[in-house]
């Protein structure tokens, strides 16, 4: 009899329980089961965005290597595509270097406010330091070529991404060249081939064949005797 009772006490007991807690059982039920099919549900659409982004990747960098970019529907198609990429993942790096080459394009066919526009959307929404160097640097060169020597050269001024140092001292040094300011692209240029790894011989050559052209170039504007 003592441990029919206990049965029932039991029974009594879970029956208090399931009425205080049940629906506190449920809810927790029912959240974490959601969690669980809405984060695979954010995870197939993460996944399906950057099939999507890739796809249009590799047509955009299939089209850019086939066609000639001096031809304005070519260059069209490449801004249509590199678009598509960053409107399906525009996190992605596929989006970065989408507007990476429709810069590129644009500048070929001297469409500077286009380039310009593809080279701020890769400093405003890349994450990638590398990236974001390259557009910085591609951007200073556009506003060089339109003649604004400040705006570039503010943008060569600060400490550039790992790896970048040569790179940045060779393009302040070509821009200074363009505003007539020889003395200084020397002194960058002599920079720059300071900071070029050993294993990057052509790019030393470049760069020792500027340095020594301006030498040649500073040499027969001084007055002689």
């Amino acid at each position: 009899m003592s441990d029919h009772l206990t049965e029932e006490e039991q029974l009594e007991n879970l029956k208090r329980l399931w009425k205080e807690y049940g629906s506190t059982v449920i809810v927790s039920v029912v959240v974490a089961t959601g969690g669980y099919f809405g984060w695979n549900f954010w995870q197939d659409q993460q996944q399906a965005k950057a099939e999507a982004a890739s796809d249009f990747y590799e047509q955009l960098v299939t089209t850019a290597g086939e066609g000639n970019a001096t031809d304005e529907a070519h260059r069209a198609t490449i801004s249509h595509l590199a678009e598509q990429v960053k409107d399906t993942d525009k996190d992605s790096a596929y989006a970065a270097q989408a507007a990476l080459y429709a810069a590129q394009a644009a500048v070929t066919g001297e469409d500077f406010d286009t380039a310009k526009g593809q080279l701020n959307w890769v400093l405003d929404n890349s994450d990638s330091p590398a990236l974001q160097e390259i557009a910085r640097l591609r951007l200073a060169r556009v506003l060089a070529s339109e003649g604004s020597y400040d705006d570039a050269l503010s943008l060569v001024a600060n400490q550039p991404a790992t790896g970048f140092a040569a790179e940045q001292a060779e393009v302040r040094g070509d821009i200074l060249r363009q505003n007539g300011d020889n003395a200084a692209a020397l002194t960058a240029y002599q920079s720059a081939i300071e900071k070029v790894g050993t294993e990057q011989q052509q790019r030393r050559v470049v760069l020792q064949m500027k340095i020594d052209n301006l030498k040649l170039a500073n040499s027969a504007e001084e007055p002689s005797a």
